[in-house]
């Protein structure tokens, strides 16, 4: 986790710092760039950012977002800086229709990129610049949903019903629609009548009306990745061929397969299965 260090000089509202710290981490791994020290993020007013602008750029105007990178020779430790205006984000923001969270974010994965090289000052640098950031913030929503997963899972897994095996497990079930639907392993002394998890959130969703999934998360313990079963498989693919199985240990802890990798060839009487 790399060291960051947040002053807000405005009574404005910005992103957490927990949010802070994934964007950066996130941003960070993917460029494959890693620096020791402190990361300085100041978030200001528009009246300041302008007069840093002018002093700086010699731009007098209102900007949201001003990078210096200073590498491995500052006193303070510090590699680089990034100053936020949230008044001039949101101002933006509302005039685009876009919601305030995902500017707020958008900008700092730009701040970012600029500490890392990337430029803007010409029509093709921003174009590969833009496309980058909205694919490090798409990575970013993929990792806020996989660890939602897994927590349901976790949560739901407490009620599992597992005396003959002691494996105790928690799946979390992603309807296109947005629901989760969680289940749990549920044993009997016929061990052949034993309900997985998975099976478990299937039906609970089939319940509801919901035949279409994005992803499903698994959880027993922390000691191993848990996957389906050769059964549970076969039923997700009756619904969802294409679902992402995330197999976790903990919410940070996890690995990511398709269904189809799980069960290649799979059985199916629907001709018109795309696979």
């Amino acid at each position: 986790m790399k060291k960051i260090e947040i002053v807000n000089k405005t009574k404005e509202s910005f992103l957490t710092k927990r949010t802070i710290q994934k964007i950066v981490n996130l941003v960070l791994k993917q460029e494959n760039k890693d620096f020791p020290g402190c990361l300085s993020i100041a978030v200001v007013g528009k009246e300041e950012i302008r007069s840093l602008k002018k002093r700086f750029f010699h731009q007098d105007v209102y900007t949201d977002v001003i990078s210096f990178f200073y590498g491995l020779s500052d006193e303070d430790d510090i590699w680089g800086e990034i100053i936020i205006c949230p008044a001039v984000i949101k101002e933006e923001a509302h005039n685009r229709g876009e919601r305030e969270e995902r500017a707020l974010s958008i900008v700092l994965i730009h701040g970012l990129l600029h500490l890392l090289g990337y430029e803007d000052e010409d029509g093709e640098k921003a174009k590969v610049m833009e496309e980058r950031q909205e694919i490090l913030y798409r990575l970013g929503e993929e990792e806020e949903e996989r660890e939602k997963l897994i927590k349901k899972a976790k949560e739901v897994r407490n009620h599992a019903y597992a005396p003959y095996s002691n494996f105790p497990v928690g799946a979390a079930l992603l309807g296109y629609d947005g629901n989760i639907f969680t289940g749990c392993n549920v044993e009997n002394t016929s061990f052949g009548l034993t309900i997985c998890a998975e099976r478990g959130a299937v039906v609970k969703a089939l319940s509801q009306g919901v035949k279409e999934f994005k992803k499903i998360a698994i959880i027993a313990d922390s000691s191993s990745y848990c996957f389906p079963c050769g059964a549970c498989r076969q039923v997700l693919y009756e619904f969802a061929p294409q679902l992402e199985v995330i197999a976790a240990k903990s919410d940070r802890d996890y690995e990511v397969v398709s269904l189809h990798s799980l069960l290649p060839q799979a059985f199916s009487l629907k001709n018109d299965r795309k696979e």
